[in-house]
């Protein structure tokens, strides 16, 4: 499962990298938050994790912006937002195709290297599926961030925040 923080910066960062300003980065990665806003429902992983229901949700707004550019853009980097959230939970049991498949999927993969008298390289790809159940939970402990997550973040962040920096000197030196 991503953590909070990471489904903020993937986005943020690719979304800087793409050339978006940052404030509009931040605000679309804000957006990337709201499919873990199901636990103010106390359900965890829900509807709000379908791929499905967000195409749902995103094709009427395409075709109410699809003649108006900026409004269409925005609507598809909106998409890329929320759709990266579902795209990391899938580390763990997600029902991304809910309700088209009645299941929650997971993707595990890796590569190992052996070092040795004959050094290996091993790939491998797990793809799970269990019966999708929305139980309502009483309490749930999660990590907002933890320790990778946070440096991870950090990574990420600090292209946008040098660019940033470079520009606010920028300003300040005319």
């Amino acid at each position: 499962m991503a953590e909070p923080l990471i489904h903020f910066t993937v986005p943020f960062a690719f979304f800087t990298a793409l050339g978006v300003k940052p404030k509009r980065s931040l605000l679309l990665s804000l957006l990337a938050l709201t499919p873990d806003l199901d636990v103010l429902f106390h359900i965890h992983r829900s509807v709000t994790h379908s791929l499905i229901v967000l195409l749902l949700v995103v094709a009427p707004l395409l075709a109410l912006t699809w003649r108006r550019k900026p409004y269409r853009n925005l609507v598809i980097l909106a998409f890329m937002a929320v759709a990266s959230h579902l795209l990391l939970d899938l580390s763990g049991y997600t029902p991304i195709l809910y309700p088209l498949l009645p299941d929650s999927f997971r993707i595990a993969f890796s590569c190992n290297m052996h070092y040795g008298s004959s050094p290996a390289l091993s790939f491998n790809v797990l793809v799970e599926s269990i019966p999708t159940v929305f139980i309502p939970f009483d309490s749930l402990d999660a990590p907002l961030f933890t320790s990778e997550g946070f440096l991870v973040s950090l990574a990420l962040l600090s292209p946008a925040f040098y660019k940033m920096l470079k520009e606010f000197l920028a300003e300040r030196s005319h």
